[in-house]
């Protein structure tokens, strides 16, 4: 098949595909070159897509049959195929409204045989899911992966799930989700961001309580599998149940974050209304206000725990840091909403940075549970208070 722009091939996982040989400017940045492709396809989200892979392979095995996914935004249609071929999808259906991209997906498809299980329509993605909108027609897996924000897709994304199924967001703008421009991300999602040293983990977190609050207006509970951030984006697996009841204990598990700037004390409080008073109990300071976000778990550990034995088991070439990320949030699990960083925390205290590993090895020794952080490398999450956290850096 002929295309009007010059392709070469790549091998993705089990996939191999054509996609737009890029040819930028000397010294053009490379994402405005991949910006301005005929369709796109951006390398740098393997990582992305890996999780998508063992997220959906997970899926299937929970369902006890091959689960039908959609991905309304498919571009070279790297993603729904790998679906096919790796995480054992029974049908795909992709969408885009860019009609060479339906063209190189549709042919990507057939090079790699399977075209019998991969459907490519040109269609907006809204209105591509809600024609599976219908009891009969929803799917088992909705794969959100826009230019921006994902937030005027949550509606639609939601009502074509199936109860039992899950829905996938990545959301790469980070500025109005970590607070440089807080209006946007209060019309987006909902949400107040924090300036802080965890600011990848307040974006996380309130992307997924956009996604509780949209289900809840359909009455279905939300509840994370797996969430991340990497790369300069926000990535997040959540599966929906039918249920009022499941939907107003998933509300319950969103609130506000306090933090107070001067001692860097936090407060998570749950809740739909905030009564804690904003002066921080332990220096007096005047704290400032996250949320509403999602305060709960941001990973199921069984789920989890099963994308681990997949990784192990399907025969793929893995991004190279994909086994440290699912180990790294592994040892999260369980630990209070959000982390302190070591360097700020030393710079603070006028004293040289520790190093990690023995940071961890006195806050367990002293009774805390402690675990490094996938959000920094320099980052550990424990149930220390700050104060606690500073004595012990002093001794």
């Amino acid at each position: 098949m002929g295309f009007r722009f010059e392709t070469e091939e790549v091998v993705e996982g089990a996939a191999r595909l054509l996609v737009p040989k890029l040819d930028g400017a000397e010294g053009e940045p490379l994402d405005h070159v991949r910006s301005r492709a005929a369709v796109f396809y951006n390398p740098a989200m393997r990582l992305n897509r890996d999780t998508a892979v063992l997220v959906l392979a997970a899926q299937g095995e929970a369902l006890g049959r091959p689960p039908e996914a959609c991905e309304p935004m498919c571009g070279s249609g790297v993603r729904g195929i790998r679906l096919v071929l790796e995480a054992g999808a029974g049908g795909v259906i992709l969408g885009d409204l860019n009609p060479s991209a339906v063209r190189l997906a549709e042919e990507n498809a057939g090079r790699n045989h399977v075209s019998d299980r991969v459907r490519v329509r040109v269609m907006d993605a809204n209105i591509l899911m809600n024609l599976h909108s219908s009891p009969m027609n929803r799917l088992d897996y909705v794969d959100l992966d826009p230019y921006g924000s994902p937030a005027q897709f949550l509606d639609s994304a939601v009502r074509c799930t199936r109860s039992g199924g899950v829905v996938a967001l990545t959301a790469t703008d980070m500025a109005p989700l970590c607070g440089v421009n807080p209006a946007a991300c209060l019309r987006k999602y909902g949400g107040r961001p924090l300036r802080a040293s965890y600011t990848h983990e307040v974006a996380l977190r309130l992307v997924m309580g956009s996604l509780a609050r949209a289900a809840a207006v359909h009455e279905l509970g939300a509840k994370p599998l797996f969430g991340y951030y990497a790369d300069h984006y926000i990535r997040s697996y959540m599966r929906l149940e039918q249920g009022a009841k499941l939907s107003d204990a998933a509300l319950a598990e969103t609130g506000y974050i306090l933090h107070c700037p001067r001692c860097l004390r936090r407060v998570p409080v749950k809740g739909p209304y905030l009564k804690t008073p904003r002066t921080c109990e332990a220096c007096g300071g005047g704290m400032v206000v996250g949320g509403p976000m999602w305060l709960g778990e941001t990973v199921d550990v069984g789920f989890l725990d099963r994308m681990l034995v997949k990784s192990c088991s399907l025969r793929v070439a893995w991004e190279p840091r994909l086994e440290d990320l699912l180990n790294t949030i592994r040892g999260e699990a369980g630990l209070p909403p959000t982390f302190y960083s070591l360097d700020e925390l030393c710079s603070r205290l006028g004293m040289p940075s520790l190093p990690l590993d023995l940071t961890l090895e006195r806050l367990r020794g002293a009774g805390f549970r402690a675990s490094r952080t996938h959000f920094d490398e320099h980052g550990l999450r424990t149930d220390a208070e700050v104060g606690d956290l500073e004595n012990l850096l002093k001794a």
